[in-house]
């Protein structure tokens, strides 16, 4: 009778025993693991469309006004 054996050891049913990821014969997958918080991947795709959208504008005011750009006001040296 597992059920009670796992009632008198304090654990409820249901609950799987407890075990160590290092005794584990197939490696952990790190894909299942966010390793970074939410809100920074949020913050940094924000930065990277904020930096594309001048990049556009910069390049379509170069074309409408005949400005030949280099590579610091298109932004492409990176900051």
């Amino acid at each position: 009778m597992p059920v009670a054996a796992e009632r008198r050891a304090g654990r409820p049913a249901g609950i799987p025993a407890l075990r160590s990821p290092y005794g584990l014969d197939e490696p952990l997958n790190g894909s299942d693991n966010a390793l970074v918080r939410p809100y920074l991947v949020a913050w940094e795709r924000g930065q990277d469309q904020a930096r594309q959208q001048r990049r556009r504008l910069t390049l379509v005011l170069a074309a409408d006004f005949g400005i030949d750009l280099d590579a610091h006001a298109v932004d492409a040296g990176g900051a």
